[in-house]
């Protein structure tokens, strides 16, 4: 098959990506955060004992991405993060009262939208999508090591 950017599985993943980031950005807008700053808020509120590092693995985000959005939320008085009493170099982070409030309020535009776009799919499509969308996230990731196998030559 001839090689065209239409039929790039990147490029129509990354197209899908931005279209439902833009989406879910205009549903939240209102909220005063961006969908990667709910997503670090989710995983927050799901383990008050979460670090930076957590985060930026579950996100698939480098350290210095995450720390911006977490700056960013503290900023805005949504989380707070105290040094640990094991490791005083690693900080706790959780979520405020008012991150709490924000964040029980945004989830659901979340499950809305999401369900708005689980509604046009059958089950079999989506446990097909997920089985799909980890095939190619798990050749992302040997690709990744591979290529970070023979730099390391």
């Amino acid at each position: 098959m001839e090689y065209k950017l239409k039929n790039s599985i990147g490029f129509c993943i990354n197209q899908t990506a931005n279209k439902v980031h833009a989406m879910f950005s205009r549903e939240i807008e209102s909220y005063g955060i961006a969908p990667e700053q709910f997503a670090a808020m989710m995983i927050i509120g799901e383990d008050s004992e979460t670090k930076q590092s957590t985060i930026a693995q579950i996100l698939g985000k480098g350290q210095p991405t995450v720390s911006r959005t977490l700056d960013a939320l503290e900023k805005k008085g949504l989380v707070a993060r105290d040094a640990l009493e094991t490791d005083r170099r690693a900080k706790r982070i959780c979520l405020t009262a008012e991150g709490e409030a924000v964040l029980d309020a945004v989830i659901p535009y979340a499950k809305a939208f999401n369900d708005t776009i689980r509604d046009r799919l059958e089950a079999q499509e989506i446990e097909i999508f997920f089985k799909v969308l980890e095939t190619i996230l798990e050749t992302a990731d040997q690709y990744e090591t591979k290529g970070e196998k023979e730099n390391e030559k």
